[in-house]
């Protein structure tokens, strides 16, 4: 068993406590356990979404010519100059 050693407050709507509440009652568990376990699948998933996403972006094969055309081409469109 994990130490908890920090404690922190976090404001959540009624629905979110009420429908916390009802899965904490059906599985037997504290409304501080679900949370934790919500918290801690959010964040085992976070690094998959950032793979998933440069995965996708490289996917897309988009023209990419060298950095200094590139450059250009970025401040051209910053300052509305085409």
């Amino acid at each position: 068993m994990r130490m908890l050693t920090e404690r922190t407050q976090v404001l959540l709507s009624r629905d979110q406590v009420e429908r916390l509440k009802r899965i904490a009652a059906r599985d037997r568990r504290s409304l501080g356990s679900v949370i934790r376990e919500a918290v801690d699948r959010y964040l085992e998933t976070v690094p998959e979404r950032r793979s998933e996403a440069a995965r996708r972006i490289t996917a897309m094969e988009l023209p990419v010519a060298d950095w200094e055309t590139m450059k250009a081409e970025i401040l051209r469109g910053r300052l509305g100059s085409g």
